[in-house]
């Protein structure tokens, strides 16, 4: 059995490609990456060295690189990590945002069709145990005021290009599992945080601003809500997905760690200075700039949890702080015990 990860070279990715590295269940784990400004190679290059791995380099926007890959490994499980991500930049580019995740999403959802699915709409022999697994966001769902949680079946209401782009490609996906009987599955997650971050995200992107001694942007008043999860955790419900998820269903990955932007950046700057005080009594806080809004910014996103990580409690040994902790003292070069 092969498995083809889109944008496994990227943050979240690259966490699951470290997760299941040992992982001899599969006969070939091929990465498919366009190697972007957000892809890290350098951090999983040993990774590669393993004779089931796989390091194809192309991009899920070209309908040659997909059926390239599909033809020539014909893969059994696809996940589709693959996507721009960055909301700023989608309101910037909001075509290259469309070419990617939606455009790009449906390349392989038609390349997996053809592989796996036979005249009559059914799944051929060797593929029986075939999965497309969509890795959407909870942002597809649109913005929630200081009350209730998005869940499974919230209607979708996109605010920006980005999650537009998102809920587009989620469109299709379902689309495919309704119209050609393609066993799919969704997942929608908070924000993550973790180690190797991108420095365009919020929270590296504080500890950057630390280090470099330059002052820490903050939307408006900073009182934008966000839920975060740890990556790691984040890989762990999507192998469980893998494992016992349903054709056709979709999944909530919540944090249940729901903090205004300028709370977490409080918390960071005081994580800071447990690690590095502080000199010349001087304080970290006083970096804290508020900026002009981001257009069409979403006040609060909030995921109800599925209830199959409750009844599997893959999440009941993590904790929140600790990871945060753990994620501050990577980014300052810090050697901690993973706590």
């Amino acid at each position: 059995m092969n498995i083809l990860i889109t944008g496994g070279l990227g943050f979240i990715g690259g966490h699951f490609l470290t997760r299941i590295k040992d992982n001899n269940s599969f006969d070939k784990i091929i990465v498919f990456d366009k190697m972007t400004y957000a892809s890290n190679y350098k951090r999983l290059k040993n990774i590669f060295e393993k004779k089931n791995f796989l390091l194809v380099k192309g991009d899920i926007a070209s309908k040659s690189d997909v059926r390239r890959v599909f033809h020539a490994y014909k893969p059994n499980i696809v996940i589709n990590f693959a996507a721009e991500s960055h909301v700023d930049n989608s309101i910037n580019k909001p075509d290259l945002f469309l070419d990617v995740n939606t455009k790009g999403t449906l390349n392989l959802l038609i390349e997996a069709k053809k592989l796996w699915i036979n005249k009559n709409n059914v799944l051929k022999e060797f593929y029986k145990k075939s999965t497309f697994y969509q890795i959407s966001t909870d942002e597809v769902f649109g913005s929630l005021s200081k009350t209730n949680s998005f869940d499974e079946k919230s209607p979708y209401s996109p605010n920006s290009p980005y999650s537009a782009s998102k809920a587009g490609a989620d469109h299709f996906v379902k689309a495919f599992h309704k119209t050609y009987n393609l066993p799919t599955i969704i997942s929608y997650c908070s924000n993550n945080f973790g180690p190797y971050q991108n420095v365009e995200k919020l929270i590296p992107k504080i500890i950057s601003c630390i280090k470099q001694n330059k002052d820490i942007p903050l939307y408006s008043d900073g009182s934008n809500i966000r839920d975060w999860i740890y990556v790691e955790d984040h890989c762990k419900a999507i192998s469980l997905i893998l494992e016992k998820g349903k054709p056709g269903k979709e999944y909530c990955i919540g944090g249940s760690n729901e903090m205004s932007n300028l709370e977490i950046c409080k918390l960071i700057l005081e994580i800071i200075d447990t690690l590095i005080p502080c000199k010349n009594n001087n304080k970290y806080m006083d970096k804290i700039k508020f900026v002009k809004d981001r257009k069409g910014h979403d006040f609060r996103y909030s995921l109800k949890t599925s209830k199959i990580f409750y009844d599997h409690k893959i999440f009941q040994n993590s904790s929140f702080k600790e990871n945060l902790k753990f994620t501050v003292a990577h980014f300052l070069n810090l050697k901690l015990k993973n706590l």
